[in-house]
């Protein structure tokens, strides 16, 4: 036997071992419902219960189902022959009223008894510290073997031979008989539409009621027919037993499927009311459809013809269908390569969006300027000549040093700008217009030199360029119109297009 002094190390493991062992005891003790060592004292208060023999000590107290306290201890007391119970009460539901009512409940058929409390009225004044309920305020408690014994000798022994039976009926079938108990709020909810349904409809329940009973008049009169009913029916209910699993199911599925019913009929008869119309105006279509009808009886082999030779073209689609997915993966890369060019092309195709009169202008002007024909003198056959529209203006005659005041040209008008020709056309800003009312006349010198390169030039140009005024031709007005930017939704005089993100 080796001996040895023990080290820290050692002493410590130890006194750990004994910590842990003494924590799991405290653990075992709370779970189990022991009281937490050397913890105060907290609220009680006594009540005295007759028949108290199955209530335990650290039993649940409850009020409306939840715990708020425990059972501390209980003893009889010989001068009442009721049991003296002391019930602590955790201090978020302490105090109670002194009306309260206290009675003996059972968790489960097996037994498992606590107590259960309703809080009278706080008006009432609450129950001190250490009080006790008066016995009037004590219910008593009703056993399962009272009940019983209400029941004379006939009634208790039909009752064993009923309960025997059950157990045998329901024998290795427990989980069987909880999918049905499960499943039963879902049926009486269900069970009780149904008779909402047949109360409002009691003329057609009571006739049906009046029918059956014709029904059962008429079966007794067929004895062996209905003998070989019940024969049968035997044999199925002794099917459906060995097929509960599947019944049970059925029964699972069944109040999911009467709930989809109910909105398939809804929507079935929304739909009914709806094509009601439709199907009485396609009635007399209908009867005209009919002869149609018989006479595709002669094309028949025609078609039967045509569906046999689908399946070559089926065939080939099946070899098809993998090509066309090759190609269409291979497209993969020049839908990446669109996406960026997208981007830039997109702004703008919108933008030009809004002049969209313009573009259609441009393109139905250039046919038709470059389409007209003419037979010269001379010749037999027509040439195609180009319609021009060419505006005559001061600014035509000459190159000028300055912006006349009568310019009103704008480089970048917006769309619809050239139908506000009759009003006065507006400009990109008003710093574009020159002061002054009118352009300076032609000086004499320009007049002679007109005339002498045409007789009567000078003339048509006053009367063409300067509107027939030759000392001046009046300004219009100087109108400065919206910013362009606003139609992309921007500040600032000119759109700043900008790729799509």
């Amino acid at each position: 036997m080796i001996k040895q002094a023990p080290t820290v190390g050692r002493i410590l493991v130890m006194v750990a071992f004994a910590l842990s062992c003494f924590g799991i005891l405290i653990f075992l003790w709370l779970s189990f419902g022991g009281s937490v060592p050397l913890k105060p004292q907290g609220y009680r208060f006594e009540v005295q219960f007759p028949e108290a023999t199955q209530l335990a000590q650290e039993a649940d107290v409850r009020i409306s189902g939840v715990n708020v306290g425990k059972v501390k201890k209980k003893e009889p007391d010989n001068s009442t022959g009721l049991t003296k119970t002391t019930i602590e009460i955790d201090s978020r539901y302490a105090p109670i009223p002194r009306g309260t009512q206290a009675i003996l409940r059972q968790k489960t058929l097996l037994g498992e008894t606590y107590v259960e409390l309703a809080p009278g009225r706080r008006s009432s004044g609450m129950l001190a510290d250490g009080g006790t309920l008066r016995s009037g305020q004590v219910s008593p408690t009703v056993e399962l073997d009272e009940i019983f014994r209400a029941f004379d000798e006939r009634t208790r022994s039909s009752l064993r031979t009923w309960l025997e039976d059950q157990g045998r009926a329901v024998g290795n079938r427990g989980a069987s008989l909880n999918a049905a108990l499960a499943n039963l709020t879902p049926f009486a909810e269900n069970t009780d539409r149904v008779l909402a349904v047949l109360r409002g409809q009691s003329g057609a329940t009571r006739s049906l009621v009046r029918d059956t009973g014709a029904v059962f008049a008429a079966l007794s009169e067929r004895r062996g027919q209905l003998r070989d009913l019940v024969s049968n029916s035997n044999r199925l209910f002794a099917t459906t037993a060995r097929r509960s699993a599947e019944l049970a199911d059925t029964f699972t599925v069944l109040p999911t499927f009467l709930r989809e019913t109910r909105s398939t009929v809804r929507s079935l008869t929304a739909f009914a009311d709806n094509a009601n119309p439709l199907v009485t105006q396609l009635r007399p279509a209908a009867r005209e459809l009919s002869p149609t009808l018989k006479d595709l009886r002669a094309i028949a082999p025609d078609l039967r013809a045509l569906f046999r030779d689908l399946d070559p073209l089926i065939e080939v689609g099946r070899r098809g269908l993998p090509a066309t997915e090759t190609v269409l993966r291979d497209t993969r890369p020049l839908l990446a390569r669109l996406d960026p060019f997208l981007r830039q092309v997109v702004p703008i195709s919108d933008y030009l969006g809004f002049f969209k009169h313009e573009i259609t202008a441009f393109l139905a002007n250039v046919p038709a300027s470059t389409q007209a024909t003419s037979t010269p003198a001379g010749s037999s056959k027509p040439v195609h000549y180009l319609r021009l529209l060419q505006q005559l203006r001061p600014e035509d005659l000459a190159a000028y040093p300055v912006r006349l005041p009568t310019t009103r040209l704008n480089p970048y008008i917006q769309p619809g700008g050239e139908n506000k020709l009759k009003s006065g056309l507006e400009v990109f800003g008003r710093y574009l217009c020159t002061p002054g009312t009118a352009a300076p006349p032609l000086s004499p010198a320009a007049t002679a030199f007109l005339d002498a390169t045409s007789p009567g030039l000078a003339a048509n140009v006053i009367e063409f360029a300067y509107g027939g005024d030759p000392a001046a031709v009046p300004s219009p007005p100087c109108k400065a119109q919206a910013p362009l930017g606003r139609l992309v939704g921007q500040s600032g005089l000119f759109p700043r297009l900008r790729p799509q993100p």
